[in-house]
């Protein structure tokens, strides 16, 4: 397993990640990673025969948009000094039948930043739009992403989660 962070400061073109799933019973499996502490029951969707009470691969697709957008939008705060309180990111999906097959068609996203006072706003816009345009899986896959961002200034603040990142 390549140490991500090192191959990052390298400047390496190559990056690479690895799961391995082991399949329980029925639709049901359990899913690892060697860098990753803890594991995941998946299994299929109730809506293609699954019994829908465990985490599915539909899920963990959007979940993989959403919190890559986190992973980057948190990047790109901190390196502009941003703080903020608080982050929350929705993720829906549309899948329709395309020449045949499922697929992923349509992902709207809905972050919502909190910010501490109105003095940030300026820097969580720029942050923003540069998480759009540089987030690793939303660059990865052929769904059209629609982005429905909401930057709030927090009424009840907390302390900002990137000084801890």
């Amino acid at each position: 397993m390549t140490d991500i962070r090192s191959s990052i400061r390298k400047k390496n073109r190559q990056l690479f990640f690895q799961v391995q799933l082991n399949w329980l019973t029925r639709q049901r499996g359990i899913l690892m990673a060697p860098d990753v502490k803890g594991s995941l029951h998946v299994a299929t969707p109730m809506i293609f025969g699954g019994e829908g009470n465990e985490w599915s691969a539909e899920h963990l697709f959007l979940a993989s948009v959403s919190s890559s957008y986190m992973a980057t939008f948190l990047l790109y705060a901190k390196k502009a000094g941003l703080q903020i309180s608080r982050f929350e990111c929705e993720a829906v999906g549309q899948v329709d039948l395309v020449d045949g097959k499922y697929r992923f068609t349509h992902i709207n996203v809905y972050p919502k930043i909190y910010i501490e006072s109105e003095e940030w706003r300026l820097k969580a816009e720029q942050a923003v739009a540069k998480t759009q345009q540089h987030s690793l899986v939303s660059n990865s896959i052929a769904a059209e992403i629609f982005y429905h961002t909401e930057i709030i200034k927090d009424p009840v603040p907390r302390h900002s989660v990137i000084d801890e990142v």
